[in-house]
């Protein structure tokens, strides 16, 4: 299975039909997030708009700085899978929307209970899967992929204990934008994609079979 994977848009769609023509192969496309910029239902329509006109099935998450209207236009869609799932094949997705609690308070943060529930909740829709997917805006904490610009590490304690605990095969996150890259966590693949906005994006190929995922590095 391949996925199309953009996290952090925030409203700059720039460059995507492109994209999108460019990964014209991918089985699902995964929106990890942010897909704007304090926006709402009609800013999320605008950058949905040429995703959907592909025809290739999509996941998502709303990030912190997605308003509720951002939400309520991937429910609408049905493509939100924050605190739950869904299976694609044999693959499962399940998803964790917002952000960590920051000084900043930004539209959409969880507490780290809350989150550890919403994850609890998603899980028992994949368990069939052969291989599972979290998609969540907020990388793991203490990671490579949760660094802020001043260094400190603000990822979620929920996501990874969530992924320490063996729940899934995959943690694809956004959110730190200067610490895009991959890291492992308990033997699992992280991947936190960057911001779209400024240029990235990836594609990552899952191997059921041999339950592994590699992942290209795109530039727009």
């Amino acid at each position: 299975m391949r996925l199309l994977c953009l996290s952090d848009i925030h409203g700059e769609g720039a460059g995507l039909r492109d994209v999108l023509r460019e990964a014209a192969d991918a089985d699902l496309v995964v929106l990890a997030g942010d897909l704007t910029h304090l926006g709402g239902h009609a800013e999320a329509e605008a950058i949905l708009g040429p995703v959907l006109e592909t025809g290739i099935p999509v996941v998502a998450v709303a990030g912190n700085m997605d308003r509720e209207g951002v939400r309520q236009c991937l429910e609408e869609k049905r493509l939100d899978i924050h605190a739950r799932g869904v299976l694609v094949g044999q693959v499962g997705f399940q998803g964790l929307g917002g952000g960590t609690p920051s000084p900043f308070r930004t539209p959409w943060e969880l507490a780290e209970g809350e989150a550890a529930e919403y994850l609890a909740a998603g899980l028992p829709a994949i368990t069939a899967a052969r291989f599972k997917v979290l998609v969540s805006h907020a990388p793991p904490r203490d990671t490579r992929l949760d660094r802020s610009f001043a260094g400190a590490h603000v990822g979620s304690n929920a996501v990874r204990e969530f992924v320490l605990a063996g729940s899934v095969d995959l943690c694809i996150c956004g959110h730190i934008h200067e610490s895009a890259g991959e890291d492992t966590l308990g033997g699992v693949p992280c991947v936190n994609l960057g911001p779209f906005k400024n240029g990235r994006y990836a594609l990552i190929d899952i191997d059921v079979e041999d339950a592994r995922a590699t992942v290209a590095w795109r530039k727009k």
